[in-house]
């Protein structure tokens, strides 16, 4: 089934090349196909484009869903604040259960972000803190991650685990069912609390020449707590599979 929606993998996706191209302070653009099989039921497989432009000045950056200024930034501490666009949503019509069909919809929205990297000799530490700015869904998010750097000559290999948390009002939003839903859809009212959401992926890159770069990934998120016990959600466990061609300058 092929749906022109953005999964969570889509929102949680930290997209690893930007960890070679900060190294090298060098812009990119490029492209890919993301799969995934969505959490929501009814919706079954997400087939995607995966478009990439990563900028960085050591003033400015953009990465993707993601722009914003550095704090401050040297070869160890790296502050920044920024805006990124959280691109989760959930659309009626996109599911095949009746029942789904007959729920609001979930929109997409713009977080205002701020983000601490540490860089070791054994890879990077980050933590940030995210909050909604438009008033869709209230959502506030924590995310912890380390990411390191593998290097086989022209292969590179970046591996990633971290976890997300969310606040209720985040997870109620998108997997919630408020008491006129229910009465519409027959599925039970439901509320949901903060959850965490760990996850972990590994990135291939191969260097092709100076400019181009192909890489291959997978990741798997897994939903825990009240999300994972939302009348909405069909699977609790999320692979996702991504591969693309990058351009640097």
């Amino acid at each position: 089934m092929n749906k022109k929606t953005f999964s969570l993998m889509t929102m949680l996706l930290s997209w690893p090349f930007s960890f070679l191209a900060h190294a090298e302070n060098a812009p990119s653009i490029g492209l890919g196909m993301g799969w995934s099989h969505s959490q929501y039921k009814g919706y079954g497989n997400d087939y995607y484009p995966l478009p990439n432009i990563t900028f960085d000045n050591d003033t400015f950056f953009i990465d993707n869903f993601t722009a914003g200024a550095y704090l401050y930034h040297n070869d160890v501490h790296e502050l920044s604040v920024a805006l990124t666009y959280l691109p989760l949503e959930f659309k009626p019509k996109h599911s095949d259960d009746l029942q789904m069909k007959q729920l609001n919809k979930r929109h997409s929205t713009l977080l205002a972000q701020v983000e601490y990297t540490r860089s070791t000799n054994i890879g990077n530490f980050t933590a940030s803190i995210a909050a909604d700015v438009l008033d869709e869904s209230n959502s506030v998010i924590i995310n912890a991650d380390y990411t390191t750097l593998l290097t086989f000559g022209q292969l590179f290999i970046v591996p990633e685990v971290g976890f997300n948390w969310a606040n209720k009002k985040h997870n109620n939003y998108y997997y919630g069912i408020s008491e006129s839903e229910s009465q519409r859809s027959g599925l039970a009212a439901y509320s949901a609390k903060s959850t965490f959401t760990p996850y972990i992926s590994v990135t291939g890159y191969y260097t092709i020449n100076q400019h181009f770069t192909t890489y291959l990934g997978a990741r798997v998120d897994r939903l825990t707590g009240d999300v994972k016990k939302s009348p909405m959600i069909a699977h609790s466990t999320i692979p996702s599979v991504f591969a693309g061609i990058n351009y640097t300058f």
